[in-house]
């Protein structure tokens, strides 16, 4: 968070930090801290934990200051001390994944040894391995999000238990889930897109949730450990998520909101604690807002015919790859356009109409629409490339990059209202490249989804009309279709990872699978809801987290140690293909190279765990019955 030249006031006591000690690290770092709320006064710090009332707060609210909480002071302060990082313990890892491949190679050569026994030991040994289970979702999918770095998956559901919705984090190369957090109020809405959002380091992930607030969680933070980073609520109580976009570095959110500028919107801090503002009630001169006035040239006499914001990014909205441009699809008065946003002055730079169908390249040199046909800008200035091309029905657009150069999908679905003929179009950059005849899917979670860049950009994966993945080379003259896979039915979006693994999405189901090869790494359906009683029972809720339901017959209960109860009798060596040993939830590591303990009841599973504290209780709980 940028505090300088900003006029602050700190409320409350603030355990653990003086006030005076506060006032002068702040002022160090370029803030004008005063005693009491003005006119004047900007933000305000509140210790929320002791202090609910008071003068001083009062006021605050009716200036409608925006009001961080003291988690985000000593956020502030410990960055200023060099001292504030949330990187994640990809160090305690990484050796681990080296590992783990030379294992995996062995295994193909000579089966499992007593080396890949030894290894498992060793990495149950360490701190931060947990035993886990897939089946987190309790309803079905709502949203989803590749990691940029393309190692990690994220799902999320709107609602499943009485607390909300699930977050849960799957690790591509293995097809195993690593991480599930439980989040407040479910993620999105239906019908939403981009409610799940990465940083682009892939260490911060923000969510829109719980109806109207946004948030940034660590996606590997253990289960008992600080999950929300920082959070807000500024849409004034929305009903539902207004369209926001995460900044590269994840310490910033944008959110479409109604405020008194001609420009709507606003950037808040996001990097760490709470945020309370009503950006409506804002003055137009806030920093946190966008610009009070749009530039006289690119005013239309639909905008000033009409008082109050001539332009809200009430679409689709991203930021540039440097976090300097915000790039959006809005509208104003019934006219569909696109413009861009500098962000250090809130001011728009261009502004171009455009048809309902827009994406931006990944690297901020071109905009795409369809209107009557595809149409290139440079989205740089929003000036026409030239380039206008006669193709008709296209239904979704999906970029990639292949080196330094942007590639282009376009999808024509069957069925079109210009009874094109079905296919994908291919462009490099804005020039045409060619056609591939095929008929992709025509429903999904996200039509554009369907259709699959290759990280390296060489390749492309679709999901066909016949319910199955094609995968293509398109690095030639000529495409070159390489094989078909087969995906589970019903199947809507299908993602390209890291390590060529592709992974396809339905709201119920989730298959992981090497682009090159077809082999599965992981197949899961959810949620199942037996009938067959839970092993644990129903009267204790803090038991309540250990079961789980692999199938459509049978509960089971997991406990992280290392234990888990199956009634039906099935063994250890069946668990392979559901269970892992997860290392600081990022790493997954088989269980067949070193299996859990198995047992068919509650009873057998408190001898097994031991001194847990789970093992004390369920003996107690036994001895209950």
């Amino acid at each position: 968070m940028d505090v300088r030249g900003k006029t602050i006031v700190l409320i409350g006591r603030f355990d653990g930090l003086r006030q005076d000690d506060a006032q002068r690290r702040l002022e160090e770092l370029g803030a004008r801290v005063t005693g009491s709320v003005t006119s004047r006064t900007e933000l305000a710090f509140v210790d929320s934990l002791h202090y609910n009332a008071g003068r001083k707060l009062q006021e605050a609210r009716r200036r409608n200051l925006p009001i961080f909480d003291d988690k985000a002071l000593r956020a502030l302060l410990a960055d200023e001390d060099g001292a504030g990082s949330d990187e994640p313990e990809a160090g305690a890892v990484s050796d681990l994944v080296a590992l783990r491949a030379r294992l995996l190679k062995l295994e193909r050569e000579q089966g499992i040894t007593e080396e890949h026994r030894a290894a498992t030991r060793e990495v149950r040994e360490r701190a931060g391995t947990l035993l886990r289970h897939p089946f987190g979702h309790e309803v079905e999918i709502n949203d989803y999000a590749l990691s940029p770095c393309g190692h990690y998956l994220a799902t999320g559901t709107l609602a499943g238990n009485d607390y909300g919705g699930t977050l849960q984090i799957w690790e591509m190369v293995t097809g195993r889930c690593v991480n599930a957090i439980g989040i407040e109020g479910g993620i999105g809405r239906a019908g939403n897109e981009r409610s799940i959002q990465w940083s682009a380091d892939s260490r911060r992930i923000g969510l829109a949730y719980n109806t109207n607030r946004i948030g940034v969680f660590d996606p590997f933070s253990p289960l008992l450990g600080s999950v929300t980073l920082a959070e807000c609520l500024v849409t004034d109580d929305a009903t539902r998520p207004e369209p926001w976009a995460l900044a590269p570095d994840g310490r910033r959110v944008f959110a479409s909101s109604r405020t008194r500028c001609e420009v709507g919107g606003c950037v808040v801090p996001m990097d760490s604690g709470e945020l309370h503002w009503t950006s409506g009630d804002a003055t137009p001169a806030h920093p946190f807002l966008l610009a009070d006035k749009l530039r006289e040239d690119l005013r239309t006499e639909e905008m000033d015919a009409h008082d109050g914001v001539a332009l809200q990014a009430d679409g689709w909205v991203r930021w540039s790859q440097d976090g300097t441009r915000l790039q959006a699809q809005g509208g104003s008065r019934g006219r569909s356009e696109a413009f861009a946003i500098d962000v250090s002055s809130g001011q728009v730079s261009w502004l171009a109409g455009v048809g309902e169908l827009v994406a931006w390249s990944p690297d901020d040199r071109l905009l795409v629409h369809y209107d009557k046909g595809l149409r290139f800008l440079d989205a740089e200035t929003g000036k026409p490339t030239g380039t206008e091309v006669g193709h008709q029905g296209v239904s979704a657009l999906q970029w990639g990059m292949q080196g330094e150069v942007p590639r282009l999908a376009a999808l024509v679905g069957e069925g079109n209202a210009s009874r094109t003929k079905p296919g994908v179009l291919i462009y490099d950059q804005d020039r045409f490249r060619y056609r591939l005849d095929v008929t992709p899917v025509e429903e999904g979670m996200v039509y554009a989804d369907s259709w699959a860049w290759a990280p390296s950009g060489d390749a492309g994966a679709w999901l066909t009309a016949d319910g199955r993945v094609e995968v293509w080379s398109l690095d030639g003259e000529e495409p070159k279709r390489l094989r078909t896979l087969d995906v589970p039915p019903e199947t809507g979006v299908l993602l390209w990872g890291a390590d060529d693994v592709l992974v396809a999405i339905s709201p119920t189901t989730l298959r992981f699978l090497r682009a090159g090869s077809g082999e599965v790494l992981g197949d899961f359906t959810f949620p199942h809801k037996p009938r067959a009683p839970k092993p644990l029972g129903e009267n204790y809720w803090f038991f309540e987290r250990h079961h789980f339901a692999p199938d459509d017959e049978t509960w089971c209960a997991l406990f992280e140690e290392g234990v888990v109860i199956a009634p039906d009798g099935r063994g250890a060596e069946s668990w392979d293909e559901v269970l892992a040993w997860t290392v600081h939830e990022r790493l997954a590591w088989p269980v067949r190279w070193g299996a859990p303990e198995v047992v068919p009841d509650a009873r057998s599973a408190g001898i097994a765990l031991g001194d847990a504290p789970d093992g004390n209780w369920l003996r107690e709980y036994w001895q209950t019955l």
